[in-house]
């Protein structure tokens, strides 16, 4: 049995259906519209249906997948007209999606992105499709880039239980801050990457949203192989840089001190204030030569990506114009990319990769490593995300370069899992809506490689023991609003409902349990279709 959703935020391409149930491999397109004629429909069964099994953790999860990801027997689009017109719809599934449906999850759709998962921003550089809603707010603030559709269906639509999305140099972790998220992007080669058209194969993971902590621990235990599972304890560290704090906004900064705040009380210390540059000059690698940090990593990074950028799609450009006999469209933000990338020879492409690799071993020898205890001996503090509003009818800033030292790169860089973690709403006056509306505000953790799961704990505890909230509604507000700094106020009964929560009633409900009153008609209500 299926309801069918409208796509009233337009974050799916497409919704989907398998052609068969009981073993889902090929899918097909919904080709379903809302009554009134203008937005998709998404078809999402009942979780009722769904048998628990300790082989099926992921039993009824409902699950939006971005373009990336292949899906047998529908169109990757890449977000582009072009490619539509080269490649017809695909043979075999990306291994993580088999992965997610062999665990029993339900793919109820492919959700939007970028063109090429580039970074484009709204609305002037969507060029070949039209970027999604941001639910939050006034909605007219931009969802960023370039999960965008990954993050706003799962801000919008409580029938979605999980966001699954990849992430380069930022395509996770900046659309959470934006749609009121919690992301990860986890420890490098976390799991297989066979399916997903590549952006860079030293940058690319997948990567998670969550609208609770307890739903981002649950997936990632289950679908990621390659990360630690057991420590014993938290780091005893937290690293300040000064290359990113204080933040230019003086009322995020107070936001920030709140937030490093509940962990130099959860951890028992206090922030230890460092700065890279400093710390490479105290302990210059012998590698680098005697070069300073900025001067040695200047172009490493951001010139090595769109080398692979531009190399990645080699194929699809002669294929192209072999069969058209002209040029592919791309952005203009796609074409600044590839153009940098053109011009990078592959013995300087080689050069920046060792610039990266000596970073990377200096920056775990001198600054944070790994820990057999702890998994990782400090956490990094880092800031994601902007605190002014960002409208989707600005005209959007030209594409740039960007250094190594950079927020979106530095974990890329170090193979290591990065946290998003929204827990602030900073108000402002729209001049959309004409009211007062909030913005979430978002500071992010980075531990040492394979460290994924403690900081989520990490996070978890913390926030717990704050009395901050650790899941998140769908709508206008992250959180509800609150009389305090954060304008953060206490969950009502049924925000952020998580799928452990839901599936463990699923349990009671499939044993045959009979509950009476209140508690079973909330506990039914919870379980089914919304």
């Amino acid at each position: 049995a299926y309801r069918l959703y409208d796509d009233e935020l337009d974050s799916f391409i497409f919704g989907v259906i398998p052609d068969d149930v009981l073993n889902p491999k090929k899918y097909s397109v919904v080709n379903s519209l809302s009554d009134g004629g203008i937005w998709k429909r998404i078809a999402v069964p009942s979780r009722l249906y769904a048998k628990l099994t300790p082989d099926k953790p992921l039993s009824g999860a409902r699950m939006g997948i971005k373009d990336i990801f292949r899906l047998e027997s529908t169109q990757l689009t890449m977000m582009s007209r072009p490619w539509t017109e080269l490649y017809g719809p695909d043979e075999e599934s990306a291994d993580y999606t088999k992965k997610l449906v062999e665990l029993g999850a339900v793919i109820v759709g492919k959700t939007k992105m970028t063109s090429f998962a580039s970074p484009e921003e709204p609305t002037d550089q969507w060029v070949d499709f039209h970027c999604p809603v941001n639910p939050r707010g006034d909605r007219y603030q931009s969802p960023s880039s370039s999960s965008t559709g990954a993050g706003t269906s799962l801000a919008g639509y409580d029938w979605l239980d999980f966001s699954i999305a990849g992430d380069s140099a930022g395509s996770v972790r900046a659309p959470a801050p934006c749609s009121g998220l919690f992301s990860l992007r986890p420890s490098f080669e976390s799991t297989s990457m066979k399916g997903i058209p590549p952006n860079s194969p030293k940058f690319d993971v997948v990567g998670q949203f969550g609208r609770s902590l307890d739903d981002l621990h649950y997936i990632v235990s289950h679908t990621f192989e390659n990360i630690h599972h057991s420590f014993s304890g938290f780091p005893s560290k937290i690293l300040y840089p000064s290359e990113f704090y204080p933040l230019a906004n003086a009322k995020q900064q107070a936001l920030a001190e709140e937030f490093i705040g509940i962990l130099e009380d959860f951890l028992g210390v206090k922030r230890t204030p460092f700065s890279f540059a400093e710390e490479w000059e105290k302990n210059p690698p012998k590698r680098a030569g005697g070069v300073p940090l900025m001067k040695n990593t200047e172009k490493s990074a951001f010139w090595a990506l769109c080398y692979d950028y531009y190399h990645g799609f080699d194929d699809f450009r002669a294929e192209y114009r072999a069969k058209f006999g002209k040029d592919a469209f791309v952005s203009s933000v796609v074409r600044f990319r590839w153009g940098i990338g053109k011009e990078v020879t592959p013995e300087e492409y080689e050069t920046y990769l060792e610039e990266l690799a000596v970073f990377r071993d200096w920056f775990s020898d001198f600054v944070m490593g790994s820990d057999s205890d702890t998994l990782s001996n400090a956490i990094l503090i880092m800031p994601y995300g902007e605190a002014d509003p960002e409208y989707r009818d600005d005209p959007s800033r030209p594409a740039g370069t960007f250094p190594t030292i950079a927020e979106k790169f530095i974990s890329p860089i170090l193979h290591a899992p990065q946290l998003v973690l929204p827990f602030a709403q900073m108000a402002y006056r729209s001049r959309i809506s004409g009211r007062d509306e909030v913005r979430p505000i978002a500071s992010t953790l980075i531990g040492a490689k394979g460290s994924d799961l403690m900081l989520i704990e990490l996070a978890r505890a913390a926030f717990r023991k704050a009395s901050w909230p650790t899941s998140i509604q769908t709508g206008r507000y992250m959180y509800p609003l609150g009389d305090n700094s954060r304008n953060v106020g206490s969950p009502n009964d049924k925000a952020g409902i998580s799928y452990e929560t839901r599936r463990k009633g699923l349990q009671e409900i499939h044993d045959g349990f009979e509950h009476s009153g209140e508690t079973s008609s909330v506990r039914i209500e919870l379980c089914l279709a919304k």
